[in-house]
């Protein structure tokens, strides 16, 4: 197999943004006499936004004021990251750079809607390094199902079983598999089970280690 390009996750491969969101997460909800538990924020970790908020929803109830939820989460977060920024993951400018030297033609597919997904590049200093960004609100279907991948993979010109998928999450990882992605994961915040070893090509502790791995595999 020929591989002609690659496509990243934002939020826990590029980024290192779940940290972020689960401290706002759990800001936001004391706003409302709500714990986020971790147990919860675990559970909803990779999903697309209307999936994010029908688990809260399930969680906290139905009258539970999603609306004033998400406003206040959004506040708190621009503040967050306003005063602490947000750190770009270790390895992840040296993977690009080196992408873009060799012309390697590269995407972001993330479950973030396109202008927070954008902000947050910003706010990394990464912005300038991505054209191409599809985000969970351009697709009818999110992650897991494959929309987004395709259409990162149509958005940038390239069969999708010529594309690497460099994810962190299980959900990522079912979604670039089903897109038939040679799929790589750097695990985040939590370690795959056994169904997410089983369909990623290759689980690394890194993207240094990605980096190696996946010029390897454009080379040959």
């Amino acid at each position: 197999m020929t591989f002609r390009a690659v496509i990243f996750d934002l939020d826990g491969t590029l980024i290192d943004s779940e940290p972020v969101f689960r401290t706002v997460a759990k800001r936001a909800a004391l706003e409302f006499d709500r714990i986020f538990s971790d147990e919860l924020f675990f559970r909803l970790l990779g999903l697309p936004g209307y999936e994010v908020e029908a688990g809260i929803r399930a969680e906290f109830g139905d009258d539970f004021p999603l609306e004033a939820f998400r406003d206040a989460f959004g506040a708190i977060w621009l503040d967050h990251v306003d005063e602490h920024g947000i750190a770009v993951k270790p390895g992840a400018l040296d993977f690009v750079d080196r992408l873009s030297g060799d012309g390697v033609p590269h995407a972001i597919a993330t479950s973030t809607h396109h202008h927070r997904a954008r902000a947050a590049l910003e706010i990394a200093g990464i912005g300038q390094r991505f054209e191409h960004l599809i985000g969970g609100d351009e697709v009818e279907n999110g992650k897991p199902a494959p929309d987004i991948y395709l259409a990162a993979a149509a958005r940038i010109g390239i069969e999708p079983s010529q594309c690497i998928a460099i994810e962190d999450s299980k959900v990522g990882v079912l979604s670039a598999a089903a897109a038939g992605m040679h799929t790589i994961m750097v695990p985040d915040l939590k370690p795959p089970d056994d169904e997410t070893r089983e369909l990623a090509h290759s689980v690394l502790d890194s993207m240094h280690e990605v980096m190696h791995f996946a010029c390897i595999l454009l080379e040959d």
